[in-house]
């Protein structure tokens, strides 16, 4: 038969057993441990876009290489090589940039050597070969002419010696306020001549005239 010492050392040592049991570890408990939810990792920084420096200087130097050559900035010289071609150019027709900013020379110039309303001729490309150079500034193209300059075995001569016609020349794709410029024939030296062309004038493909 229990006495009552004995019933209140064992309730003590019971009091004790259930506090250690509360205050064990959380894992022992048998359950299963949920994951610590965490908060949101903070979202990267984006790379900074392009300023709008540089896209406007990507967009403008487009810009400027797509632009057409105009008459405004352009110079033009022809000068006649010889008077009697055998394979050679009769004459040789060039441009130079003048302007500050480069432009595009696509394909063939108009060129017309013509007397008032009288008797004309007009400059063909020998050649259908697409041509587009980009000229920079200062840089030179060079067209060669082949065309005869005396009269032919019949006697024609579209445009003869003793006179004085006027010529014109007009870079393709002009602007519709482009009216092109107005050309003087020289010989080698820069001496001004007067341009006889006896037959149609036949361009070969231009060409940029090496940097010096």
């Amino acid at each position: 038969m229990a006495t009552p010492r004995t019933i209140a050392v064992s309730a003590i040592t019971l009091a004790v057993i259930g506090v250690a049991v509360a205050c064990g570890p959380a894992h022992q408990d048998g359950g299963t441990r949920k994951p610590t939810a965490r908060p949101p990792s903070r979202p990267p920084a984006s790379s900074p876009g392009p300023t709008r420096t540089s896209v406007s200087s990507t967009a403008s130097a487009g810009a400027r290489a797509r632009v057409a050559c105009g008459t405004e900035q352009l110079r033009w010289r022809l000068t006649r090589l010889t008077a009697n071609p055998s394979k050679g150019p009769t004459a040789l027709l060039s441009l130079t940039n003048t302007g500050a900013t480069p432009c595009t020379f696509d394909g063939y110039p108009d060129l017309e050597v013509y007397l008032g309303k009288g008797p004309s001729v007009d400059a063909k490309p020998k050649t259908t070969t697409r041509v587009r150079l980009l000229l920079g500034h200062g840089r030179t193209i060079e067209i060669p002419l082949f065309y005869p300059a005396v009269r032919l075995r019949d006697g024609y001569c579209a445009i003869q010696p003793d006179e004085d016609p006027r010529i014109s020349a007009r870079p393709p794709h002009p602007a519709p306020t482009d009216y092109g410029a107005s050309v003087q024939m020289t010989d080698p030296r820069g001496r001004r001549i007067r341009a006889t062309v006896c037959d149609t004038i036949h361009m070969g493909s231009p060409r940029l005239r090496p940097a010096a």
